[in-house]
């Protein structure tokens, strides 16, 4: 009888001692959810580390753009600045999107 109990105590705590371990190794904050967590993550850094090189890459051409072409900074001044020359005129036009929202409001005035 002794040997049976001894038995049942050693297969209960072998079986503890498992499910605590598998449970630390799913759930724990080292566990296989933070760990797939942090690899999404990482992925997602991975994307924007990418597109800001790319866009590094597009600024460096634009500033030596910039400096070797003077066309370049005359047209950066009218397109950022609105600079407009005494012979020239500016028109300035509205959004699509505002144009859409204030039709919208219209048509609803006239219901």
């Amino acid at each position: 009888m002794g040997r049976h109990i001894g038995r049942w105590l050693f297969w209960i705590s072998g079986t503890a001692a498992l499910a605590y371990m598998s449970w630390n190794l799913i759930f724990s904050d080292h566990g296989y959810l933070v760990y797939r967590e942090e690899a999404q993550q990482l992925q997602l850094l991975k994307v924007e580390v990418i597109a800001l090189k790319q866009q590094r890459e597009q600024l460096a051409k634009d500033i030596l753009r910039l400096r070797n072409d003077p066309d370049a900074m005359v047209e950066l001044v009218h397109r950022e600045l609105g600079f407009v020359y005494p012979d020239e005129y500016m028109l300035i036009m509205p959004e699509k999107k505002a144009m859409l929202s204030t039709e919208d409001t219209q048509d609803t005035e006239r219901k």
